[in-house]
C-alpha cells in the first residue's frame, strides 16, 4: 500500500493511498488519533484515538473492489435502509465514488469533507440528489451526512450510519439505555417488544425506537463507547452470530466475536423537500469504564 502526502502541518498529516488494488482512500495521522477513509462509498474505515484500542472494526476479509460493499467501519446505507423492493439491501451510495472536497488540520482535529452527486443511478431512485459528508477526527469523532433533493418534487429516503464497533466480545457488551425500550425483532418478525439487553451476542437484529444518546459498555475492555445521534429516530443493534457469519465471505473467521453494530438510523421513510438539504449524523466518544 503506497501513499503520498496531501496535507501536513505541525498538528497532523493526511496521505492519499490505495486499498486493495483500486480503491482510493485517505490515511489520517493526528496528535490525537489515527484513521482511514475510503473514497469508494465515502466510508470511514477506522478511527483510533490515542491511548485507546481501535473503536471501529474492519474485517480482514473485506473486499476492496468496485461493486462490493466494504465490511466494517461505517458504511452509509442510503437512500434506503434494509431491503427495498428488488433493489437489494441498503441502497447504492456505499458503492459510489466520492470526491474529496477539502482537508483542514488544526490543533484539535482533522476535518475532511467529501461529496457525491448523481441522477438516475438506480431504477428505484431515478431522481437527482447531492450528498456531502463532514468528518471530524480528533479525541472524538463527528460525522454529518448532508442530503439534498436536487429535483422540484418531494422525495423520501431512509438510511443508516452502519457503525461496526470493535469489542472484546459481544457477550461482554451491554447497551443499558436500550433496556425496556420498544423494539422490532427483524429475526422473528415480532414488533413492540421490551426486555433487558443483557449482552449483544448474535444472532441479534433489532430496531429500537429511541432517539437519544446511548453507551456501549464493554466490561472486559473496561471502556465505554458513547454515541450521540443527530436527527435519527431509531437504533439498530446487529450481530450475525456464528452460523450466519460463516456464510458471509467478507467476515474473517471468528470475526463475529469482535464487533457489535450499533447503528443510528431512520428506518422509516423521511421527507426530503425539493431543493432542500437535510442532515443526519452522530458523535462518537470513548472513555474508560
Amino acid at each position: 500500500m503506497s501513499s503520498s502526502i496531501l496535507f501536513a502541518n505541525q498538528f497532523g498529516q493526511v496521505d492519499k493511498t490505495t486499498f486493495g488494488e483500486a480503491i482510493r482512500g485517505l490515511l489520517i495521522k493526528h496528535q490525537f488519533c489515527h484513521a482511514r477513509v475510503s473514497l469508494y462509498g465515502g466510508q470511514v474505515l477506522t478511527w483510533q484515538p490515542e491511548g485507546h484500542e481501535a473503536v471501529l472494526w474492519l474485517s480482514d476479509d473485506s473486499g476492496f473492489a468496485p461493486g462490493k460493499a466494504i465490511r466494517g467501519g461505517i458504511p452509509l446505507c442510503w437512500p434506503w435502509f434494509g431491503g427495498y423492493k428488488d433493489g437489494g439491501n441498503h441502497g447504492f451510495v456505499r458503492q459510489q465514488i466520492w470526491q474529496l472536497d477539502s482537508i483542514d488540520v488544526d490543533k484539535e482535529a482533522v476535518t475532511v469533507v467529501l461529496s457525491w452527486h448523481g441522477e438516475d443511478i438506480h431504477p428505484l431512485w431515478p431522481s437527482a440528489c447531492e450528498l456531502r459528508q463532514e468528518l471530524v477526527f480528533g479525541k472524538e469523532f463527528r460525522q454529518t451526512l448532508y442530503m439534498k433533493n436536487a429535483t422540484d418534487s418531494e422525495l423520501e429516503y431512509s438510511g443508516a450510519l452502519h457503525s461496526y464497533f470493535a469489542v472484546s466480545a459481544p457477550e461482554h457488551v451491554d447497551i443499558r439505555a436500550l433496556n425496556q425500550v420498544s423494539f422490532d425483532d427483524k429475526l422473528t418478525g415480532e414488533k413492540g417488544q421490551k426486555e433487558t439487553l443483557a449482552h449483544c451476542r448474535g444472532p441479534l437484529d433489532r430496531i429500537y425506537h429511541y432517539d437519544k444518546a446511548v453507551k456501549l459498555v464493554d466490561r472486559q475492555w473496561q471502556r465505554i463507547i458513547e454515541v450521540v445521534p443527530d436527527n435519527t429516530r431509531q437504533w439498530v443493534v446487529w450481530n450475525p452470530g456464528t452460523a450466519t457469519a460463516e456464510k458471509m465471505p467478507d467476515i474473517h473467521r471468528g470475526g463475529e466475536h469482535e464487533f457489535v453494530c450499533l447503528e443510528a438510523v431512520n428506518s422509516q421513510w423521511q421527507k426530503l423537500p425539493p431543493g432542500c438539504w437535510v442532515t443526519m449524523g452522530q458523535t462518537i466518544r470513548v472513555s474508560a469504564l
